[in-house]
């Protein structure tokens, strides 16, 4: 099996409320709902937000993946069972932590780049097995709330997984 290094990070995701509005299609949030985001905000970066660099030794070359564990999973679903328009919110909110992490240590996605999905090898699934994750042969991971990207930018759709099926896609068949 290939040989991989598995370095952890720190991530410092910053909240933007823009950036959250953008992200939740929302043009207003109450300042009950921004109260309860900061708890949830704060519990997460510190307990359940991970990154690491995935560095495969044999050449597959550098990855990051930044991931909030399955109790958030669990909590979003929670929250959505109970009300629909609350679990959309804090869906987002989760969708916020994560890209907003990854703009920390990516720059070029703060731009607007896209952050492109690779084709993980054998080194990097690897790494995931030894994280607890699983990668699905659609291109995810058995977490909600991921980002799986080269570190650092090495481009956007060229080099991604998901291109030929990415709404944002400037590669995929016209068709």
């Amino acid at each position: 099996m290939p040989k991989y290094d598995i370095n952890p990070l720190q991530p410092q995701p910053e909240f933007d409320i823009m950036y959250y509005m953008e992200i939740a299609g929302e043009s207003r949030l109450e300042q009950g709902m921004m109260e309860e985001f900061e708890e949830f905000w704060d519990k997460w970066a510190a307990n359940n937000l991970k990154a690491y660099e995935l560095a495969n030794t044999e050449g597959e070359g550098k990855f990051l993946l930044i991931f909030l564990d399955e109790d958030v999973d669990n909590t979003i679903e929670g929250i959505w069972q109970d009300s629909p328009t609350h679990g959309l919110l804090f869906h987002a909110l989760a969708i916020t932590m994560v890209m907003s992490s990854a703009q920390g240590f990516v720059p070029e996605l703060a731009d607007g780049q896209c952050a492109p999905l690779p084709r993980p090898g054998e080194g990097v699934l690897g790494a995931f097995e030894e994280l607890g994750l699983t990668w699905k042969q659609e291109g995810t991971v058995n977490r909600k709330y991921a980002v799986l990207t080269p570190y650092p930018y090495t481009g956007g759709c060229e080099i991604c997984y998901m291109s030929d099926t990415c709404p944002k896609s400037t590669t995929r068949q016209q068709q």
